[in-house]
């Protein structure tokens, strides 16, 4: 028994207010080549962020105490460099941001060696800046994020996370 189907198409009204179309083809290509070409030094923030996440790692040491209010502003930070990072060309950046995250994320643990992740993503993030590594930079890049990882898994396996 075959019924007669009815296709209802509900009004549209967003389409209405803002119309139908998109952003122009050239206008796209002209801000990705802006993007590519964007004449700002990006490692002025990068040492900025850097350096406020080593007085913040450095509080935490001694006071660790306040534990809450500084992971907070450590997983801001972090956020904001992962985000930053490969927008102006530095995806290693992203990279290992990301996988520090995903750590600040995971672990339940102030200890010792929730501190030395911090230190171990410290200096990777001084090697990526201190070098100028732009792009995922290669064989570089990925041992770098890998050893990273790997710091976290042995963390994520010794407290069962």
């Amino acid at each position: 028994m075959t019924k007669d189907i009815k296709y209802i198409t509900p009004k549209n009204t967003l389409k209405e207010k803002v119309g139908d179309g998109g952003i122009p083809p050239h206008v796209l290509k002209q801000s990705q080549n802006y993007l590519e070409s964007n004449p700002i030094d990006y490692l002025p923030y990068a040492r900025a962020f850097l350096k406020d996440l080593e007085t913040i790692n450095e509080t935490l040491k001694k006071k660790p105490a306040n534990t809450g209010d500084a992971l907070k502003k450590i997983m801001d930070i972090v956020m904001q460099l992962k985000s930053s990072g490969g927008m102006f060309q530095y995806q290693l950046i992203s990279m290992v941001s990301d996988v520090m995250l995903n750590f600040l994320d995971r672990a339940r643990n102030s200890d010792q060696d929730f501190l030395d992740i911090i230190d171990v993503y410290l200096k990777t993030l001084n090697i990526i800046v201190n070098k100028k590594l732009m792009g995922s930079t290669g064989r570089e890049g990925f041992v770098l994020t890998q050893e990273l990882h790997n710091a976290c898994v042995r963390y994520y396996a010794k407290y069962g996370l």
